[in-house]
């Protein structure tokens, strides 16, 4: 929510690949009307901050389409290193997309 007014401007959600939290994956959605405004990326950042300085986390992954420009270069600027391209994994409106597989690692994050 936005402080200054209570609106949602979006969703950050976190969960667990493996016992204990050590790798998680993270996937987020912003409404148009905030693209452009720094709300991501602050939003991106306490949700990093929180994966690994209060759950524990040592590896954060994400996946983000590889036509979706905007959502890779914030991931990129973020410091998230890719690691490869998922072929036709995902179904999105009868389409199958390639998914780039993104990951930040704990120790770097603290750099």
């Amino acid at each position: 929510m936005l402080r200054e007014t209570g609106e949602a401007a979006g969703v950050f959600q976190v969960w667990s690949l493996d016992t204990g939290f050590a790798v998680a994956e993270w996937g987020f959605v912003l409404g148009p009307a905030f693209w452009g405004t720094g709300v991501f990326a602050e939003g991106a950042r306490l949700t990093i901050d929180f994966v690994f300085r209060t759950i524990g986390a040592y590896r954060l992954e994400a996946r983000s389409a590889a036509a979706n420009v905007r959502g890779n270069a914030a991931l990129r600027k973020l410091g998230a290193a890719e690691e490869g391209l998922l072929r036709r994994c995902f179904v999105c409106e009868g389409q199958r997309l390639d998914h780039i597989m993104w990951s930040l690692l704990a120790e770097e994050w603290r750099r």
